[in-house]
């Protein structure tokens, strides 16, 4: 299992970021660090469950469901656990070379690892559409835009319900956009299964001509997680005619 990030900085810098797989604990706790002496590292971002000491950790991690994955003992059936699920922490730190507390970012992320005949895929962004298609040049400056994400063919996975039948995913994206022009709406919803839904978010451009980007971000319910980023020009304002 590997692990990538959505990284931004501000001032274009490139962001270096690591992980770690945090023992037992509170990460909520400002003692608490992870990366760091509450975390093993997983170099690369990836999480061999392999290694001996990923397996200790996930021991003991799992050791937390209780009877649940007792095998006698007090020993603990990992199997068992991965059936029911192990919840896990990774913890990251985000650097990106500037100095202060602007250039670092702390966190962790809580996901359930489990084992499964369906294991959940995240979603894949292929484009983002301008106004129903690709645009094929500059953006007409200080002009309002719908943005629509196009998914991947099979990010929209069906799953057993709780009730025992089967749903299909509805995806939710988040946008960003750097430059001068406006998001109307930072949030949109994938219609999907009979469910309701409106994918596209209204984009003001800038009123002068720059280069923008613009990140989208779709999860899928499931912890799946995808993202796309697109850089996008602006043409100058046309002239006013005499």
């Amino acid at each position: 299992m590997s692990f990538s990030s959505l990284s931004y900085s501000p001032t274009g810098a490139q962001v270096a970021v690591t992980y770690a797989l945090c023992f037992a604990g509170n990460p909520y706790d400002a003692a608490f660090e992870c990366p760091g002496k509450d975390g093993l590292p997983l170099p690369d971002g990836r999480l061999d469950l392999t290694d001996p000491a990923v397996q200790e950790v996930l021991t003991a991690l799992a050791s937390a469901l209780g009877d649940q994955v007792d095998a006698g003992g007090g020993a603990v059936d990992v199997e068992a656990a991965l059936r029911v699920g192990i919840p896990l922490v990774v913890g990251y730190e985000a650097r990106d070379g500037s100095e202060g507390p602007t250039g670092l970012e702390r966190g962790t992320r809580r996901i359930t690892l489990r084992q499964t005949a369906q294991p959940n895929a995240n979603p894949v962004i292929t484009e983002v559409q301008v106004d129903g298609g690709v645009p094929a040049g500059p953006l007409p400056a200080a002009t309002e835009l719908a943005l629509r994400p196009l998914l991947a063919e099979g990010s929209l996975e069906r799953y057993a319900a709780a009730d025992g039948g089967e749903v299909t995913e509805q995806p939710f994206y988040s946008w960003y956009a750097t430059g001068d022009g406006e998001l109307q709406q930072l949030r949109s919803l994938e219609p999907t299964g009979g469910r309701p839904g409106e994918p596209t978010v209204e984009y003001l451009t800038p009123p002068t001509a720059q280069r923008v980007t613009v990140y989208v971000v779709a999860r899928d319910e499931r912890g799946g997680t995808g993202w796309l980023v697109r850089e996008l020009d602006v043409a100058p304002a046309a002239a006013p005619q005499p």
